[in-house]
């Protein structure tokens, strides 16, 4: 332990004598030693405080890019939605296939209508056609809009073996209390032959389209919008067309007179809360011209016969003017339609009488009148409510589920009687052409989907005349036909 001990001795003798002999010096130079506890406090603050401004700078570069990322994205998302804005909305539904900008400025619909029919007669009257299957009306319908105030519509016909160009028209609307309408399109007329094809209750439309024109070219006023969409007004000067001619036979006119057609049509009751007075709307409409040379029309029965015709060398001479007072009415199931049509019409007669060589040749003028009308009446068995338009099933045909479609009933009566003085002067054979025609028909009209519908329909029609001589009349054989049509349309 000694030896251990003693070396350290004089270490400590020698700290101690140096304690003693060499004073302490400033209390600041020991302060790495012995730091006041507050310096010490600054020093860890300004530590931190170094290390949160390398923070600060690093946040705000963050930031920088963050802004940098955000602005990328917003760009980004206003080229997607700019692009979106310029995408066409394509649509597919019942109502057919179309495709249009955003803002339906510029717009393409494609619609049709196929109806596939059987004619079978069921008499044996005196027709001039037979019972046979046949393709009533084939139609592609191309309807749109260009530069949002511009309508358009292209339907050509390929039905009954004839390609015809029924509908080409331009329809500017600016101003939704006077359209402007200009091209071939019905003319604004009758009630009957303004309801759409797919639309009817019977497949052929009544007697009184006689005296009616169908399409025809012109220019038109018009609008539905007055009031609240309570009036419907249009007026129109066309062409002028004979009664009930084929669309293939009107494209141009053959003479200068024109035709000033004007139409005036009310649902005052639309908007009220009476569901009795919903439902009714009542108008007038009526036609003036003065045609001349132009050949005229042929009467025809629901089967396409004929059974009132003029002479040979009659033809329009001046005047032509129609009346047609007109009405509907429906009322949850149940709908109604009525209508009272006359045809006021100058006819030249040219004869040669005698033999030669005293052959004398005249011509013969006066003015005739023919008048008609037509009242159906139809109600809906499955709860559909009835309309002038498309009747939509409640529960579309699918029998895996126990569903059966729409069910309609329909009956209607229409006459026509030509005027008797054509018979007495000459401008009509008594032994060819009947005086009166008045039809009986009734109608079951199936509804299997919207866009689906199969008719059954019966018509018998008796005549006054046209089977004898003006001393010894004898009426032509009544017309029994049956007739189905199944149809689609879009």
């Amino acid at each position: 332990m000694r030896k251990c001990t003693l070396p350290i001795l004089p270490f400590l003798l020698a700290a101690v004598i140096t304690g003693v002999i060499i004073p302490a010096g400033p209390a600041h130079a020991q302060s790495k030693l012995s730091a006041d506890p507050k310096d010490q406090e600054i020093e860890l603050l300004k530590k931190e405080v170094k290390q949160l401004e390398q923070r600060v700078d690093t946040l705000e570069g963050l930031d920088q890019k963050v802004k940098v990322i955000d602005r990328k994205l917003e760009v980004q998302e206003k080229t997607q939605q700019q692009k979106a804005l310029e995408m066409p909305i394509v649509k597919a539904s019942e109502e057919g296939f179309s495709f249009s900008s955003p803002q339906n400025d510029y717009k393409v619909n494609f619609g049709g209508i196929i109806q596939g029919d059987g004619r079978f007669f069921t008499s044996d009257a005196d027709k001039n056609v037979s019972s046979t299957f046949f393709l009533n009306r084939v139609r592609p319908i191309l309807t749109g809009t260009v530069g949002k105030y511009y309508d358009f519509n292209i339907t050509p016909d390929f039905g009954q073996g004839k390609v015809v160009l029924q509908d080409a028209y331009l329809n500017i609307k600016y101003f939704p209390e006077a359209n402007l309408q200009a091209g071939k399109f019905k003319a604004p007329l009758d009630l009957e032959r303004l309801q759409s094809d797919r639309d009817l209750e019977f497949s052929e439309r009544s007697l009184i389209q006689n005296l009616v024109p169908n399409r025809d070219t012109g220019i038109e006023i018009h609008s539905d919008s007055l009031f609240d969409n309570r009036l419907t007004y249009q007026l129109a000067l066309m062409n002028g067309v004979p009664n009930n001619t084929a669309s293939d036979t009107n494209d141009i006119d053959n003479n200068d007179g024109k035709d000033f057609v004007g139409r005036i049509f009310t649902t005052p009751f639309k908007l009220s809360e009476n569901q009795w007075l919903k439902g009714l709307g009542f108008g007038f409409a009526g036609s003036y011209g003065d045609e001349r040379g132009s050949t005229t029309s042929t009467y025809k029965t629901y089967g396409a016969s004929t059974w009132f015709s003029y002479t040979k060398g009659v033809t329009a001479s001046g005047l032509r003017a129609r009346l047609e007072p007109q009405a509907y009415y429906y009322w949850r199931s149940f709908g109604l339609m009525a209508e009272y049509a006359q045809d006021e019409h100058s006819l030249n007669q040219f004869l040669t009488v005698g033999k030669a060589p005293h052959i004398k040749q005249t011509n013969d003028t006066d003015t005739f009148r023919d008048d008609g009308y037509f009242a159906q009446a139809s109600y809906l068995l499955t709860g559909e409510d009835a309309s002038y338009g498309w009747i939509k099933p409640i529960h579309p045909f699918d029998p895996r589920n126990g569903w059966w479609g729409g069910w309609e009933l329909a009956a209607r009566i229409s006459n026509l009687a030509a005027d008797s003085r054509q018979f007495k002067l000459g401008f009509a054979d008594p032994a060819v052409s009947a005086k009166t025609a008045t039809e009986y028909a009734l109608g079951v009209n199936w509804y299997l989907s919207s866009n689906i519908k199969w008719q059954f329909d019966y018509a018998n029609t008796f005549f006054d005349g046209g089977a004898g001589t003006t001393a010894a009349p004898k009426d032509r054989p009544n017309e029994s036909v049956f007739e189905s049509q199944l149809q689609i349309a879009f």
